[in-house]
């Protein structure tokens, strides 16, 4: 165990600080603005947690997250992935970044005017240091990626997708094997100097509770070592009216380095991305051949 004393210690913070300086922009940004203003971004030895419920959109801000670290050449990004497919999560990056609606995509409807955008997008995942892994359900085989993989230098940020889906059949409760798996990364993070994401569910709210009030805090799911350990907690969840859209919200429900905020914002699903209200949106306009294929798939009657 290294030991440093207090000037040792004051000397380090200084460091760290002119460097911010020097950079003039935070070095892991989540690409979110308030989310940056609040947080300055994540930082090495941290642990966030990005929560939601089902279907809330929480995997697509963790992967907005990642692409945006790892927009900066010189970082190493590992993503793994307990629920989906590797593939799934590059399509849903194509999407994101190249403005390619996903309905479109999934059915093989890749146009002409799409090839460019292809192009791109894979010049692009050759240059950037981002491996996505269908692996991690125990700390033992995120070890053991790491010391194969990543002998060299290790990962600077590691995103866990998500951490509901760890193993615990070594242990008598989910929520041991969470709390010793939370615990270890956490370890993990502090000792080597890197950032960690963990997504994870919310729970179902019990017969009686007030089903309208948004997620919190408290609802993280399986054990109370997700709240304490984080170092900040991102909250993604919707409200709807009957009959109404969506209304999208991201909340920074803990932070160690600031205030708390919650904003609504703008949750494009056919491109799995998440902006801030009165930034710029992203559009697809397809030509009268796509859509009379489009129309055509959908059985519709194509004159």
């Amino acid at each position: 165990m290294e030991t440093k004393t207090l000037s040792e210690y004051w000397a380090e913070a200084k460091g760290i600080f002119t460097q911010r300086r020097e950079r003039g922009k935070p070095e892991f940004p989540t690409g979110l603005k308030f989310i940056d203003d609040v947080t300055d971004g994540l930082h090495r030895g941290e642990v966030w947690i990005v929560a939601g419920r089902s279907g809330s959109g929480k995997t697509s801000l963790a992967l907005q997250m990642a692409h945006s670290f790892s927009d900066n050449p010189a970082y190493s990004i590992l993503f793994l992935s307990l629920e989906m497919k590797g593939w799934e999560l590059v399509s849903r990056m194509f999407c994101e970044i190249c403005d390619v609606d996903y309905n479109y995509l999934r059915i093989g409807l890749l146009p002409e005017a799409y090839k460019e955008k292809e192009k791109w997008f894979r010049d692009y995942i050759t240059k950037i240091d981002m491996e996505i892994v269908e692996y991690g359900y125990t700390f033992e085989e995120v070890m053991k990626l790491i010391r194969s993989d990543y002998s060299a230098k290790k990962p600077d940020v590691i995103f866990v997708d998500f951490v509901q889906l760890v193993e615990w059949k070594h242990f008598k409760e989910q929520q041991l094997a969470l709390m010793e798996y939370v615990r270890k990364m956490k370890e993990l993070a502090k000792v080597n100097n890197i950032g960690i994401v963990v997504v994870s569910q919310v729970r179902r709210l019990p017969t009686g509770a007030d089903y309208n009030r948004p997620p919190d805090i408290i609802d993280l799911l399986g054990s109370g070592a997700l709240e304490q350990t984080a170092d900040c907690v991102l909250i993604v969840y919707y409200k709807q009216e009957e009959g109404g859209e969506r209304e999208y919200f991201i909340k920074v429900a803990k932070n160690r380095h600031g205030e708390l905020v919650e904003k609504k914002v703008c949750f494009e699903g056919r491109f799995y991305r998440f902006r801030e209200i009165g930034t710029a949106l992203g559009d697809e306009v397809l030509g009268e051949k796509e859509q009379g294929l489009i129309r055509e798939f959908n059985g519709e009657v194509v004159e």
